[in-house]
Order: structure tokens, then C-alpha cells, then sequence
């Protein structure tokens, strides 16, 4: 992990021990399970994974943007002089919408039909004194500019702006308040593959341009291999493995990384290759087993697997949960691609 395995960063966000829980009267149930990851300011980190790993709730906690009954407990650091417990709603309230930032899946979800564009970016900050009118109205102007948008579209409404309009005016809202951290949600799933291309570089230049740290949600690992430093898998509530983007598409230590490699398409596939399918489902949270959670789906499984929860495996900045991590025989992802 970032902050755990390589050096402590200097700015940018760092999470420490985040577990996330579902309350239903008084029966708790774990969602996310004792997640640790960070993300140096101008970078661009990727958390992956199958539906129901956890992506979404570990970064909407970070965001303070929780649903009603579900919790979180941990720590997080913004820079040097922003930290907050994440089960404390009155440390949360001073980051949330200040020092981080969202963005989510559907843009034109995010903005009220009735109301031009302009008003919509510039509310949230006015109302929590952060800007006078005028000079958000400046700050809108000038994002639009660097991201590629014409200053008249501030008055247009949302159903006047493409998928890609969209898609930067809701960045440009996000970065109103100047926030260290910006979480992208799944950004290009509304999006056509052109789009998805451009919006995810226009992250990375968000990432470096504003010097804030990026994370990038998604469920696509080969799609943003393009534009993340780092790529952190989750699985059933866990990092299974992170590392440099590099590190973990050439020699992807948990044979989870190297099932999603395997399973994934990029602009340079060869054409008609068939795709590998990973067999089984991943479990609902009420049935993830004890020890290894990949265990029922892995190729590579052995007793032990099932017996002892694997401790995380370091190597440099690359690290995996795997009892075969960086001591195993070399190829996961091509006998994945054989079978």
C-alpha cells in the first residue's frame, strides 16, 4: 500500500484501517474489511474490482457520504493539516465537500433539471461562504476553461450538454472548493468508449494540473491501467493487491489480478481473442469465508487457503494477499488464459 508500504507522503490522502458496517437493529454486518491505501497528491490511484467488493463504499466513507445505517470506522489524513475518524460526523463535516471532492457515475444525475448549469456549480459554495457569488462565478469560468468547456455553457441547462459536457461540468463542480482529494465514482459508465478514453486522461490532468489526489473507481482494470500510478484490487471487502500500475499488469502477484487481466479488453487486444470468464460469484457479506476470500474461485487454491487468512506479502511498493505472493511459480495470468 502507498502509504503503508512505500514511503509516508508527504501530501495527498492517506486511510488507515477502514471497515465498513451495515446496522439492521442490532445485528452489524461487515462490509468492508480493515482497508489501508493512500494516495499521493498529483497522482492517480485506481481501486478495482467486481460488483460488490467494497470500491464504492470505502470511497463514499472517505467522502463522508455514507448511506443511512451503514457506518464506518478508521482514520484519514489530507495533507498535513486535515484529519478526521471516520465514525466522527463533526470531524467528517469539516472535510466532506471542502477537502474532498465526488464525482459519480451518472453526471446528469447530479444536476437539477429546472436550473442552468452556471447556478448549479457555483451553490455549493457560495452557501457554505466559500466564494461570493462573483467570484465563484470567476473560479466556474476558469475550471470550464481548463477543462475544455466554452464559458457559455454556464448557462445552458443539463439537457442541452452531451455525455462528455456532462461529465466535465460535474468535475468542474467538484473542484469548485479546490479539495485536495477527488474521488471519481465510475465516471465512464454512462459513456461511449471514445468518451471513456478522453474523460479518464482528463482525470490524470486533473491529478497533475491541480496537484490533488485522484481516485478513480472502477470495475475495468485494463481500462484504467491507462491513466492510474497505482492500482489497489479489492475483493469481498479487501485489498487483495496494490501496487504501481507497471508492477501489477506485468507480474500480478494474486491470481484474482491476474483472472480480471485476463478478463479484461484494451484498445490493442488482438481481435476476436476470446476472453476468460471468472467461475463463480463473488460472495454476499453474510458468506464470505474465513480465511482466504477468494478461496472458493481460485484455480490455485490448497489447503492452507482455506485454513489461515494470508498476511500481506510486501515487495518494495507491490503487495498482495496471497499465501503464493512473490514466492509462487511464475505465470497466474497465463495459466488463467490457458484454462
Amino acid at each position: 500500500m502507498i502509504g503503508v508500504t512505500g514511503a509516508e507522503p508527504l501530501s495527498g490522502l492517506e486511510v488507515t484501517r477502514l471497515s465498513v458496517h451495515a446496522q439492521q437493529g442490532t445485528v452489524k454486518t461487515l462490509l468492508v474489511d480493515d482497508v489501508s491505501f493512500a494516495a499521493p497528491a498529483g497522482q492517480t490511484v485506481g481501486i478495482v474490482g467486481e460488483t460488490g467488493a467494497g470500491k464504492t463504499l470505502t470511497v463514499r466513507a472517505v467522502a463522508g457520504l455514507l448511506p443511512l445505517r451503514v457506518h464506518a470506522t478508521g482514520h484519514l489524513r489530507i495533507g498535513p493539516d486535515a484529519e478526521a475518524d471516520l465514525d466522527s460526523e463533526s470531524a467528517m463535516a469539516r472535510i466532506r465537500g471542502k477537502k474532498v471532492g465526488i464525482v459519480l457515475q451518472n453526471p446528469i444525475a447530479m444536476f437539477d433539471p429546472l436550473m442552468r448549469i452556471g447556478r448549479q456549480i457555483i451553490e455549493g459554495v457560495v452557501l457554505r461562504k466559500l466564494y461570493s457569488a462573483d467570484r465563484a462565478i470567476e473560479r466556474a469560468a476558469a475550471l470550464f476553461a481548463s477543462l475544455g468547456l466554452s464559458e457559455l455553457v454556464l448557462d445552458l441547462y443539463p439537457h442541452q450538454l452531451s455525455g462528455g459536457m456532462s461529465q466535465r461540468a460535474a468535475i468542474a463542480m467538484a473542484l469548485m472548493s479546490r479539495p485536495s482529494v477527488l474521488v471519481a465514482d465510475e465516471p465512464t459508465t454512462a459513456l461511449d468508449a471514445n468518451l471513456r478514453l478522453e474523460v479518464l486522461s482528463l482525470l490524470g490532468l486533473v491529478a497533475r494540473d491541480f496537484d490533488t489526489s485522484v481516485i478513480l473507481v472502477s470495475h475495468d482494470l485494463g481500462l484504467v491501467s491507462h491513466v492510474c500510478d497505482t492500482v489497489v484490487v479489492m475483493y469481498a471487502g479487501r485489498i487483495l493487491e496494490e501496487g504501481p500500475t507497471q508492477d501489477v499488469l506485468r507480474t500480478p502477484q494474486h491470481p484474482y489480478t491476474a483472472a480480471l487481466l485476463s478478463s479484461s479488453t484494451t484498445l490493442d487486444a488482438t481481435p476476436r481473442r476470446r476472453l476468460s470468464v471468472i467461475p463463480g460469484q463473488p460472495p454476499e457479506p453474510t458468506d464470505w469465508p474465513a480465511a482466504c476470500v477468494f478461496e472458493p474461485r481460485c484455480r490455485h487454491r490448497f489447503d492452507l487457503c482455506a485454513a489461515r487468512r494470508p498476511v500481506l506479502h510486501v515487495d518494495g511498493s507491490h503487495a498482495a494477499a496471497c499465501h503464493l505472493a512473490f514466492g509462487a511459480p511464475a505465470g497466474f495470468r497465463e495459466d488463467v488464459e490457458r484454462r
